[in-house]
């Protein structure tokens, strides 16, 4: 870090120097990312091109660093300004901006509309199309998503990546099935890359599994975690337990006092990873006066500060009034993406971890916490690939002992919140869905819509690993799923 706190006052003085040298520039902005500082980077562009509007190519890097700072709808301006330029690589650009609408401004219509521009140029520009499948696939359109990834492949035979997205929206009926054979001819060669072969264990543990072959499908899901853990730092059961005692000495009942003010109404659903949360958004959104906000990127990006601050820290130097303008700017960062207003929900599992943060700023969120049968969560989570944020997963003792810190997490915030949280326990609600959601819509001073039961009949994009779940009608087959690989488990 000494190291490179020099190279960035060097760099800082030497482009003070040369303000238009565009070598120093990319290298200062390289290091800020390298420092986890994108605005920063995003600043030093954006001074840059106001002395120099006619510079195509930088106009493209301004874009892509005001991505990565989040500054999104700034972003698409620079990239667009960049195509009035000339730039070159159009198709490029347009894909870039089909991105942005995609992840950052969870706008798939216009996301598409971009997709489609870029092959406009260039209908065999593989990212286009890779990402139009995407999109089509969190739009619950299977039919284009297949059409696209097979489109990818038609391209470039080899992509491995749009195979394991192919098996995504496809149910494999034998264990002779063409796309397994396939991806196993992938996972056995000598020269497939880590990353992918990662990608294919667990796409060939989700076909194995369908079709009811479960020794294969075990086999293929330990092997896709073992080698996903080589990826990431071994998760530290200590680490956590020290960020739970944390968390329970820095917010106290006493820790909120502050009044509910404002018309947002936010309801923050959050629990262990793949113990519902999507489901119950998508329920709720199918009443006319909630709005899906689907995994808000606020509160997660606010603690990376956090956590580099650490959470005591952090909190003992903010004021009633630092508080207050954290929960305005959120307000803010809700009302632009979701102009109806009203109840926005806000599902991000892990933002448990978060919810006395949350609180603070503001006072009158609301909390629904998701719970399931503890070896059927379990299960789903070791059958998901998660990031290095979540490397508990590729364990089953790891996943048990973070569900059980987790448990002991709920329990805190139950005896502080009251009221303000609930608890929805995934198997009663595919069970008899009517009777868990009424007291929820109680709760929430709403009355009872039939619409909820219907919620697969919706034309909203879904962006987690429930995608396809969804968008059918509720069933129970995952309570229980457990009992398919108890052999397994108990050995364990």
């Amino acid at each position: 870090m000494h190291v490179q706190n020099q190279q960035l006052t060097y760099l800082t003085e030497q482009l003070a120097k040369q303000p238009h040298n565009l070598g120093l520039l990319d290298q200062l902005a390289a290091l800020y990312l390298q420092l986890k500082q994108t605005e920063q980077a995003s600043d030093i562009y954006l001074r840059y091109i106001a002395e120099h509007k006619t510079h195509a190519g930088a106009q493209f890097n301004c874009a892509y660093y005001a991505r990565l700072a989040g500054r999104y709808e700034q972003a698409i301006d620079y990239y667009r300004r960049a195509l009035a330029l000339g730039i070159d690589g159009a198709e490029e650009v347009y894909a870039n901006i089909g991105v942005i609408y995609n992840e950052g401004l969870l706008d798939n219509d216009h996301a598409q509309e971009a997709f489609k521009q870029a092959l406009t140029i260039n209908p065999s520009y593989v990212p286009a199309l890779y990402n139009l499948a995407n999109s089509y696939e969190q739009d619950g359109d299977k039919a284009n998503a297949a059409h696209y990834f097979n489109r990818v492949i038609e391209q470039e035979p080899n992509f491995v990546m749009a195979y394991v997205r192919l098996a995504d929206v496809y149910t494999a009926d034998t264990a002779d099935d063409a796309l397994i054979l396939k991806l196993l001819a992938f996972f056995k060669a000598a020269a497939c890359p880590l990353e992918e072969q990662i990608d294919i264990a667990y796409a060939l543990g989700k076909l194995f599994d369908e079709c009811g072959s479960y020794d294969q499908a075990w086999h293929y899901y330990c092997e896709a975690n073992n080698l996903n853990a080589r990826t990431m730092p071994a998760w530290s059961r200590n680490d956590q337990l020290r960020l739970l005692n944390e968390i329970k000495q820095t917010f106290s009942a006493e820790s909120f006092t502050a009044a509910a003010s404002g018309n947002l109404q936010p309801v923050f659903i959050c629990g262990m990873y793949r113990s519902g949360s999507t489901l119950l958004e998508q329920m709720l959104g199918a009443h006319d006066a909630i709005t899906n906000g689907g995994e808000l990127e606020y509160f997660p990006r606010l603690w990376q500060s956090v956590e580099r601050e650490g959470l005591s820290a952090y909190c003992s130097k903010m004021s009633e009034e630092d508080f207050k303008t954290l929960g305005e700017d959120y307000t803010r960062f809700v009302e632009t993406r979701f102009e109806n207003g009203g109840i926005v929900t806000d599902k991000r599992p892990d933002n448990i971890w978060r919810l006395g943060l949350i609180k603070r700023a503001v006072p009158n969120a609301k909390f629904l916490v998701t719970q399931r049968q503890l070896l059927d969560n379990c299960l789903s989570v070791y059958f998901t690939r998660l990031n290095a944020s979540m490397n508990y997963a590729n364990s089953i003792q790891d996943i048990l002992d973070f569900l059980e810190l987790e448990q002991q997490l709920l329990a805190h915030w139950q005896s502080i919140f009251g009221d303000d949280l609930i608890v929805v326990d995934y198997d009663k609600l595919v069970r008899d869905p009517e009777a868990t959601l009424r007291p929820v819509f109680e709760w929430l001073g709403l009355p009872w819509q039939s619409d909820c039961l219907t919620f697969h009949q919706r034309h909203n994009s879904v962006r987690t690993a429930s995608v396809w779940q969804v968008r059918q009608p509720l069933y129970q087959r995952s309570s229980g799923r457990f009992k398919n690989y108890e052999r397994f488990l108990s050995s364990r």
